[in-house]
């Protein structure tokens, strides 16, 4: 094996697990968002249900892990929204659904530049990788 194979080797080597933990990095990415899309989307339909239910009517409130509790709307027309940090504002249905229909949509967009740009790395991460098989195999017929 001369030095230059022996380099060129090793450069693809790191070039391939580089782009193995950007791939992995990506992924964590687009399950965190996959959770934020899920949680986002899961507000929405409530705030739909919300739009048809009257002042007073009792209802069952889907509390998280399949578990609901029995209530009663107090006021069908205003919610109460986090917005980060720890504070929280009043606004109507209207204008929290569409705030969540816009977070929805940004993370969607978020999502699939993930997904492209995760594509993208696992395309390369096989390249390098048929590379490297291909350097190896030469690098053997060459030793025997």
């Amino acid at each position: 094996m001369t030095e230059d194979q022996q380099q060129l080797l090793q450069k693809l080597y790191l070039e391939q697990k580089m782009a193995e933990s950007n791939i992995a990095v990506l992924q964590q990415r687009m399950e965190m968002i996959q959770a934020y899309l899920t949680n986002y989307r899961a507000g929405a339909l409530v705030l739909t249900e919300l739009e048809n239910r009257q002042e007073g009517e009792e209802m069952l409130m889907n509390v998280g892990g399949g578990i609901y509790v029995q209530s009663r709307l107090v006021d069908s027309e205003r919610v109460t929204r986090d917005i980060g940090s720890n504070i929280r504002i009043e606004q109507s249905v209207a204008k929290a659904k569409k705030q969540v229909e816009d977070a929805i949509a940004s993370l969607e967009k978020q999502y699939e530049t993930l997904a492209n740009e995760y594509n993208r790395m696992a395309t390369l991460a096989a390249t390098m990788s048929s590379q490297l098989q291909q350097l190896a195999s030469q690098m053997q017929d060459k030793g025997e």
